[in-house]
Formats: structure tokens, sequence, C-alpha cells
């Protein structure tokens, strides 16, 4: 007999541990709050897809969803009539600054047959129209005198031909929900989950609307709510790892001359931990701005993501807008602030957590905000594979989980991603 399995939250990573759990054979009920899917931190992510992360399991989990991503309308079994997300492949430039991309990297990137190459201030001159190819390390702030310096220093990056962003994930995020709806998946929205409660191996979640859904198995992919609903289920006291809501912002300015090069292509993505950015480009000759959390920046972190500000505020946009216009010549700096507003899941290490819980039957996707967008389609797989072993009698916590890699071969450590961890020597910031 097939097990009910209630997945809490419809961003990008619930929709596909939904589908994922579906096509197993799980009776799968999807709830979320909000009106729709992505509403929540996924319709704020930049999307972008890289490798440079500091753990090797990162890295792996990062490589093998790229080509998901590449194969999203197979993965999903989308018929031809349906719109699928692209995967904008346009390379990724990470500038290098100190202790941002650990030594490991690379033989990291050998290992795992990642292509790369390292880029000098000549390289990035002839591939980013009208960048400073200097290095601006550390960053600062606008209003520090040290903002207007200039350096002679020639900056240097490390650049893999095989990152990018996902054009929509709004769209991808609806992709893998339709792919659970074809494979029975029901989705219920404006669903607010208000108690949880676990007995004779069932779980019972109340709804604010008086319902009460029972379940063999609840999964935890509720974004910057997750710390809430594990509080609602009696979890998280064994936890090395904290989880924190943050708001955040990310903005837009008009720059078409900067982010299309010659040859009509994009530029490729670049993440500038020495001004304190990541870039991408964007429709329409938009450059759309992220934040990396320099020391010189306070972060908002929040207790109660319902009561955050969701307007782009202007203070926030011009220092971003100003650090994208000392990297890139041409840009100009328009009146009016644009851009989205986003509550991020954060952990401490910025390292999500993929595990059960110290509770029977309830699963974690948690603190995944800010880098793990591009792993989406390999989440769903990961907590499938997790959730079918634990529930057949497989002890996760003494002895982790190996996930097969199928397009890239190797295996993955799911141990890396345990909520019994200790914070991972990951670089401290959004880069994981």
């Amino acid at each position: 007999m097939s097990a009910n399995a209630i997945v809490v939250g419809s961003g990008v990573m619930g929709a596909s541990i939904a589908f994922s759990l579906a096509k197993r054979g799980y009776f799968v009920t999807v709830v979320d709050k909000k009106a729709g899917p992505a509403q929540g931190s996924t319709g704020a992510t930049s999307a972008i897809v890289r490798f440079t992360y500091s753990l090797r399991d990162s890295i792996a989990l990062a490589w093998e969803s790229k080509h998901l991503w590449e194969n999203l309308r197979d993965h999903v079994q989308a018929p031809e009539s349906e719109p699928v997300a692209d995967f904008m492949r346009t390379g990724m430039a990470v500038f290098d600054i100190p202790g941002l991309i650990p030594a490991t990297v690379r033989t990291d990137f050998e290992a795992l047959e990642i292509p790369y190459a390292e880029w000098d201030a000549a390289d990035l001159a002839r591939e980013l129209p009208g960048v400073d190819p200097s290095n601006h390390f550390p960053p600062t702030r606008p209003e520090d005198p040290a903002f207007l310096d200039d350096s002679v220093e020639p900056a240097t990056a490390l650049y893999t031909p095989d990152g990018g962003y996902i054009s929509d994930p709004v769209l991808a995020t609806e992709n893998f929900a339709r792919a659970a709806k074809r494979h029975g998946a029901r989705f219920l929205y404006n669903t607010e989950v208000i108690g949880l409660h676990h007995a004779d191996s069932t779980w019972s979640i109340n709804l604010a609307d008086g319902r009460v859904l029972d379940a063999d198995v609840v999964i935890n992919a509720a974004g910057p709510w997750s710390a809430r609903l594990n509080e609602l289920a009696g979890v998280g006291s064994d936890h090395g790892i904290s989880l924190t809501p943050l708001r955040q912002e990310v903005h837009t300015l008009p720059a078409e001359s900067t982010v299309i090069r010659a040859d009509g292509s994009p530029i490729p993505a670049v993440l500038d931990a020495g001004i304190g950015t990541y870039m991408r480009a964007e429709v329409g000759g938009q450059l759309l701005i992220g934040g990396t959390e320099p020391e010189c920046d306070e972060l908002e972190w929040v207790e109660d993501p319902d009561t955050v500000s969701m307007s782009v505020r202007s203070e926030l946009f011009e220092t971003q807008a100003l650090r994208a216009a000392k990297r890139f010549n041409d840009i100009t700096i328009p009146n009016r602030a644009r851009g989205v507003v986003g509550v991020y899941d954060a952990s401490a290490d910025w390292t999500p957590i993929y595990d059960r819980s110290v509770a029977d039957g309830f699963y974690q996707a948690v603190g995944t905000s800010g880098n793990q967008f591009k792993n989406a389609p390999m989440v769903g797989e990961l907590m499938a594979e997790l959730i079918d072993a634990v529930e057949h009698g497989h002890d996760h916590d003494r002895d982790p989980l190996q996930i097969s890699l199928r397009y890239t071969g190797g295996e993955l450590n799911l141990g890396t991603f345990s909520r019994l961890r200790s914070p991972a020597g990951t670089s401290g910031n959004v880069m994981g």
C-alpha cells in the first residue's frame, strides 16, 4: 500500500519533492499558505546556476542538477504543449578574493570533470563589456570615503562555461507542480498549517480552516516558515544548525550595453564578492543585482516572515546600483528603485538541511534559500530516496545515505546535509 505524504510548501523545493514522491507512487498532498506556487522565497530568487561551493558534495549536487535543468522537459515528462523553463548557459565568472574560493575547489572541479578556466584582467575586459577589471576588495559601503578609491591591482576570476541561470523560476516551479499533478498529487493553496501531531505512526496536520489531514510522512519545505513548522512538530532540539529568516532584496537596472555582448549573447553571470554583489543578465536588457552579505552590510534577520515589508527600499537599491556601477562603467542609475523582496530560509553555515528529523516520518528540506534553487531537480530525487530508505528501516543518522548521480557519476554523501552536523567550513555567506 502506498504511503500518504504531505509536503508543506509549494516553492520550487516543495514542488520538486512532490513530483519525485508522486512518481514513486506516494499519495501526495502539498499545502501552502500562499495563493499559488513560488510565492515565497522562490519568487525572489536570481536562479543562478553555479558550482563554486566550499564543500565537494555541494559542488557535486549543483553539477548533477545542471544536467537535469538541461533536460527539464524529459525530467518532468512535460508534453510538448507545455512551456518549460529554459537553462541559459551563459557561463559564470567568480571574482577571486581572499578567503572566497577554497583551494579545494579546483581539485574538486577536476575530480568531478567540471570544465573551468582561470581568467585574468584581460579575459574579464574581453568578455564583460565596459568592465573595470580591477580588484576592489574589500567591499565597502557608498558612504565610506574608501568606496571611491581606485584600484591598480588587476582582478582575476574562476570561470565555469557551464554556469548560467534559469530563465523563469516561477515557470520552473509550475513545471514541477504540473508534473506532480500528472502523477496524482494535489495542491491546496491558501491553506495554513497551525498544528502537527504524531501518534501511532501517523501524522495529523491541523489546518487553519478546521480540516485535519492525516499522513504517514510529512516533509518540511516551508522556506522561511520552516523553523516555525519544526516547532509545531516538536522537532529541532537535536539540530546542530540553526535556521533564521533573512529579508533580502534583488534589484534590476537598465543596462543593455552592459549585459549584451557584441555578438548579441548575454554576458556571463558574475559573482563579485570584491564589491559585495552578484549580477546576471535579465530579459529586456536589464542587469539583475543581488548581495553577497559582505561584512560591511547589516543583515536584516527577522522573527516573523509575515511581518516583513515587501516594498523595495531606495537606500538598498542605491547601494547595490552604485556597486554595480563601480564594476561596469556604462551603467546609469535610474531615480526609481526596481526589484523584488524575499525572505530567505537561511542556515547558520549557508548549507541546507536535507534530512529526516528526530521524529519518525518527519523530514526536512530547509535552510535552502539564497543558493539552492539550482539544486531543486536533484533535491526532489534525493529527498524521495531518503524517505524511501528511512521508511523501510535504514538508519540514516548512523549510516548516511549515498545517492547515485546518474548524469555525472559517483555518489553524493547525504550526510553532508545532516541536521546533526556542526556548522560546516563554508565561506560563511550566500556562496555556501
